[in-house]
């Protein structure tokens, strides 16, 4: 389901001919979706020959969180998108409406609506650097860095890959949890983390 939806990212990348679409796309609302999970952030990034996505997704069950980042090219033929992932391939619809985009796949009836967005805030400003806490009672870190590089180092396993604010969220990966800023009793900046029922609090080390 997630993948179908991951390809649904795709299709504003009819750039070569509609230049108006070029840009950063933030998900304004859900007309109509197959997906039992919902969709609650989408960021669609329109170059010339392909696109960029970052979804949110949130189980009403049980209150988790999973993420998926696309990357594909695309054609344009009869004024239609023509996607290939995975050596798939599918045909989608996309209007420029007063607020942005209507997306429209055209197999599933799977529609959602996007405004333009400002592309910086691909990158908190206020994550970027070093921080440090415990979780589940183990020594926790993280290094998030201006160029959308990340580190994780977890009771010792270091991981590397990428990072990107999302809305409300912080997504490692493909791996999404809900963040905000506190200060502690010293003053000192604390970022808040939560995914899956587990709450970790993080202190500035740099």
């Amino acid at each position: 389901m997630i993948a179908r939806l991951a390809l649904l990212v795709l299709v504003a990348s009819a750039a070569s001919a509609q230049p108006g679409l070029l840009g950063t796309w933030e998900l304004e609302g859900v007309e109509a979706s197959p997906v039992e999970d919902e969709l609650v952030f989408a960021r669609l990034t329109v170059s010339d020959d392909r696109i960029d996505g970052l979804y949110v997704f949130l189980d009403p069950d049980d209150g988790e969180l999973s993420g998926r980042r696309t990357r594909a090219r695309y054609l344009v033929s009869d004024g239609q998108l023509i996607v290939r992932e995975n050596n798939g391939v599918t045909v989608w619809d996309v209007i420029q409406i007063a607020t942005g985009l209507r997306i429209h796949d055209l197999e599933t009836g799977t529609i959602l609506r996007f405004r333009r967005a400002d592309p910086l805030f691909a990158i908190d400003p206020s994550l970027v650097g070093s921080w440090s806490g415990t979780r589940e009672g183990k020594p926790f870190a993280l290094r998030l860095d201006a160029d959308g590089t990340a580190e994780r180092t977890d009771d010792g396993d270091r991981d590397t890959g990428e990072w990107a604010a999302a809305g409300a969220y912080l997504i490692l990966g493909d791996d999404p949890a809900r963040y905000t800023f506190v200060r502690d009793a010293a003053d000192r900046l604390q970022l808040v983390v939560e995914a899956d029922g587990e709450r970790t609090v993080l202190t500035r080390t740099d």
